[in-house]
């Protein structure tokens, strides 16, 4: 495993902000040539520090939302734990996916514009795994908080938080191509976009421009192994007492460096806040500041150590 050094990590942190950033201007940003900047970035996707490069999307205002899903199975061989994983892996809605350690084995999310979304998943799922299903929570989850990668403690905390209102913007078949080909790989040309979509490159260039102003296509950030960098996912669900608690635990999360995400539910779980930790210990101080803060909202939190399989904010 290759140590990274400073300015690895300020790389991975700006291309977190903007993954679609030139080279150029990351060697400004950080007043290197574009030649290294180029070689760098390079070679942290080689050396799988970066699995993607990918365009996050504001779903609710296209007139969708997520279901969260959780799953415990009992009776399970490791060949039918493959099978469940690629099921799930295979089928076109899911845009996030992940194996977890604690209460429940695996969480993914359903894009969905209604219940019959659901319905189309969670039927032929049932008929073909339903004898292994211990338990199962399904949640629907209004909101999402996005908090940028913070490897060092003096880098400044960017909140990104996205609507939690239905909008029916209206978007054509372009649209909906060029907003899949970016969630996939942001870091696409203009020239092949242009190509992929058999259009003119000023014309996608107009259409990703129209996109950003309808607040439509969101941050272009990073897919990271965080393995390789001796990180762990953890995500923590909380049942609260209040809802109106919700927000002040989430603006204090996010002045937690480790934090990465808080997603608010309806179901069994209020809120889910997700950070990077070294270790145990870590992880308890973290918990230990929230607890301080919020013993009293809290009625219970369960802790899952995540393996993430896959992320496509817009599997359509």
């Amino acid at each position: 495993m290759q140590e990274l050094d400073n300015r690895d990590k300020k790389i991975l942190e700006q291309l977190d902000l903007n993954s679609r950033i030139t080279f150029k201007e990351l060697g400004k940003k950080l007043r290197i040539s574009k030649e290294t900047a180029r070689f760098r970035v390079l070679r942290l996707k080689e050396n799988n520090y970066i699995k993607n490069f990918i365009t996050t999307v504001h779903i609710s205002n296209i007139n969708r939302f997520y279901y969260k899903l959780f799953f415990k199975f009992h009776k399970t061989t490791p060949e039918i734990d493959k099978r469940i994983i690629k099921h799930i892996s295979n089928y076109k809605s899911i845009a996030y996916f992940a194996s977890l350690e604690g209460r429940y084995d695996i969480t993914f999310l359903i894009l969905s514009k209604n219940i019959e979304d659901l319905y189309s998943f969670l039927i032929p799922f049932k008929e073909k795994f339903g004898n292994y299903i211990l338990e199962q929570e399904i949640l629907t989850l209004p909101s999402v908080h996005r908090f940028n990668l913070r490897l060092n403690k003096t880098t400044k905390l960017t909140h990104t938080k996205y609507a939690e209102k239905l909008q029916d913007t209206k978007i054509d078949q372009l649209d909906k191509q060029i907003i899949t080909e970016l969630a996939k790989d942001s870091r696409i040309s203009l020239k092949d976009l242009a190509k992929k979509t058999k259009k003119e490159i000023n014309s996608v260039k107009y259409r990703i421009t129209k996109l950003k102003k309808s607040n439509i296509l969101g941050r272009h950030v990073l897919d990271i192994n965080y393995e390789k960098l001796n990180l762990q996912q953890v995500q923590v669900d909380f049942s609260l007492r209040n809802h109106k608690s919700i927000h002040q635990l989430i603006n204090f999360a996010a002045q937690i460096p480790q934090s990465t995400f808080a997603t608010i539910t309806l179901g069994k779980y209020d809120l889910a806040l997700e950070f990077l930790t070294k270790d145990h210990k870590e992880l308890r101080e973290i918990l230990n500041q929230i607890k301080q803060e919020f013993s009293k909202e809290i009625i219970q939190q369960d802790i899952f150590i995540m393996e993430e399989h896959s992320i496509n904010w817009f599997p359509l």
